[in-house]
């Protein structure tokens, strides 16, 4: 069943385009918008030229074109929002009435291929939006302690690591 958005979120002009802005106050942990959307691979992805930015991968090689209006949140380096591991996008703070509904892109990224210049504008701004094992170590452990990284990278994360702790006590 799709999350009924008309109370919470409206479709507003934003900085860059258009943006999803909150329509009342919400309070922090508030379900906004089940992301879902048609699956495809990364092959296909790059298929869509122009369109491809608009992908969220959702694992290794899976992506989805998430659906309206999900489709049309912004990033932000200092972010109000994430995704779930339920993929549900949801609030990380109490947010105002009109405040414009952003995540960090970086959240779900782990592909080594997409990268976009920041002008989020945020005083946090890292300039450029890239995968997630790039950000810099305590930016991953706040969004990690959050719970807004995508699971295929928290799995990706813990694997790496658990492989390197082997390999160092077997010298």
């Amino acid at each position: 069943m799709e999350k009924d958005t008309s109370e919470t979120i409206t479709i507003k002009d934003a900085r860059f385009g258009k943006g999803i802005f909150a329509k009342k106050g919400l309070a922090k942990g508030t379900v906004l918008i089940n992301v879902k959307g048609k699956n495809l691979s990364f092959e296909d992805t790059m298929q869509l030229g122009d369109q491809e930015s608009f992908c969220l991968q959702v694992d290794m090689d899976k992506y989805i074109i998430p659906h309206s209006p999900f489709h049309l949140s912004n990033h932000s380096c200092n972010p109000n929002c994430g995704i779930n591991n339920n993929f549900e996008f949801i609030t990380l703070r109490p947010v105002k009435i009109g405040e414009e509904l952003c995540w960090d892109y970086s959240t779900s990224m782990l592909e080594r291929h997409w990268t976009m210049e920041c002008h989020c504008g945020s005083t946090a701004c890292r300039k450029l939006i890239n995968d997630f094992d790039l950000l810099p170590e305590r930016v991953q452990e706040k969004y990690i302690t959050l719970e807004i990284v995508l699971p295929f990278i928290v799995n990706y994360l813990y694997e790496i690591s658990t492989f390197h702790k082997r390999s160092a006590s077997a010298r």
